[in-house]
């Protein structure tokens, strides 16, 4: 049984979709793969060094807790150190469990890691053997072990400071790791790739000859009699050549030409009035366009109002804040905020947050940073209008606002430094 065109257009269709699907199962398992290894350990990373982190911030704490505790002798500093040495604990244990994350990538990043948390143990220990020494009567203390405790408060705070050089050596070092793993799983894709688009370029050069052969020659004959079915010179039929897709599609031609010949008359007619539908359109687009570009200005217009900053003096700005604050006003009040102090030289920011109706960490952080900012272009911040539920809630959360200035009220912020309204 001879095959039509039909069958041999699937035969060939069948071999591509078979390399295709070769190709792109193979695709997906390598990124999918490359994509869970890259996630795992940069989430691993990240952990790692927010971990790091925090080691040292609390381990700098706790030698700052001690060395105040040896010169004061204030009971809540012990204590304090001893909060500090469970939290030193617990990231030190999270740091020897981080090791599971990676035993199943390659043993060198494994290594790496268990080096951090050895020296994370090993500064561990010793600020426990220096909590031991701390006495809880600081009166029998020598002078002579006072300048001991001070010496052994000074190397931990090298070999913390040598930790933290040590441990971003070493995370550099598993980071490059797995860049040279995702890079090698990445060329071994390319090769895969590169062997099924040969085989598709040899599948493609058998498959043009027998188009050539079979389908293009008859075709060019069809397109130049539907070149002069084009110019109105087509008067005769084209003649029929086979009985295959190709004969069929001759006679197919023929009956189109008649019915071309019949309907041209009635084309231009219906492009005019497609012409007028599109041409009207667009006018209702541009239309739109401007109608939207109205709306964005009036937009941007109430959220300038919504937090406004007032001067009340030459350098005094009050920016009274109503309402819920979520990210997206906290990041407008910080943009208004340092733009006035920018614009107006200003020295002071007044800011009432009477009409906030709730405090939560995220928005105590929120205006932390405004302080902060603000406090970089010289200007000095004041926090207006705490109420008592708002002040419970900042200090159920633990939030320390003990370096920022507060205020009851507008005007005992403005007496603070003589200001008048």
């Amino acid at each position: 049984m001879s095959w039509n065109l039909t069958r041999k257009t699937a035969a060939l269709a069948a071999s591509y979709l078979i390399i295709l699907g070769v190709l792109a199962i193979d695709l997906i398992f390598t990124v999918i793969e490359i994509q869970n290894v890259a996630d795992d350990l940069n989430q691993a990373i990240i952990d790692d060094v927010q971990t790091v982190a925090d080691f040292n911030l609390s381990l700098q704490q706790f030698l700052t807790e001690s060395q105040s505790y040896v010169q004061t002798g204030a009971r809540e500093e012990y204590d304090e150190g001893a909060e500090l040495l469970e939290r030193l604990e617990g990231l030190a244990a999270t740091l020897r469990h981080g090791e599971d994350l990676y035993h199943n990538f390659q043993h060198a990043t494994e290594q790496q890691h268990a080096l951090i948390a050895q020296e994370a143990n090993a500064l561990l220990s010793a600020a426990q053997r220096l909590h031991d020494r701390l006495p809880t009567n600081l009166d029998a203390l020598t002078d002579m072990q006072r300048e001991a405790i001070y010496e052994e408060v000074e190397t931990l705070e090298e070999q913390r400071e040598a930790f933290s050089r040590r441990a971003s050596a070493h995370l550099a070092g598993i980071r490059a790791i797995a860049q040279q793993h995702i890079a090698h799983d990445v060329t071994l894709t390319f090769i895969g790739i590169a062997l099924a688009l040969t085989a598709m370029v040899a599948l493609t050069a058998g498959a043009l000859w027998l188009i050539e052969r079979r389908i293009a020659r008859p075709l060019r004959h069809i397109a130049s009699a539907a070149d002069l079915l084009a110019e109105g010179r087509l008067d005769g039929e084209l003649p029929v050549t086979s009985s295959d897709e190709i004969g069929a599609l001759q006679q197919t031609f023929n009956r189109m030409a008649a019915t071309i010949r019949k309907q041209t008359s009635n084309l231009e007619a219906h492009y005019q009035e497609m012409k007028q539908a599109r041409d009207a359109l667009e006018a209702a687009h541009q239309q739109t366009l401007e109608q939207l570009e109205i709306i964005q200005r009036q937009q941007e217009a109430i959220r300038e109002l919504s937090v406004p900053v007032l001067p009340v003096s030459r350098d005094t700005l009050v920016m009274p804040l109503v309402g819920a604050l979520d990210s997206a006003r906290l990041i407008q009040v910080r943009e208004q905020a340092l733009e006035r102090l920018a614009a107006t030289r200003a020295r002071r920011l007044l800011l009432d947050i009477t009409g906030v109706p709730m405090v939560d960490s995220h928005v105590a952080q929120g205006l932390i940073r405004v302080v902060q900012a603000a406090r970089l272009l010289g200007a000095e911040v004041t926090l207006i209008g705490i109420r008592p539920e708002v002040a419970q809630s900042i200090v159920g959360l633990g939030i320390n606002l003990s370096d920022i200035r507060t205020s009851s009220d507008l005007q005992s912020a403005l007496a603070q430094k003589g200001g008048r309204l």
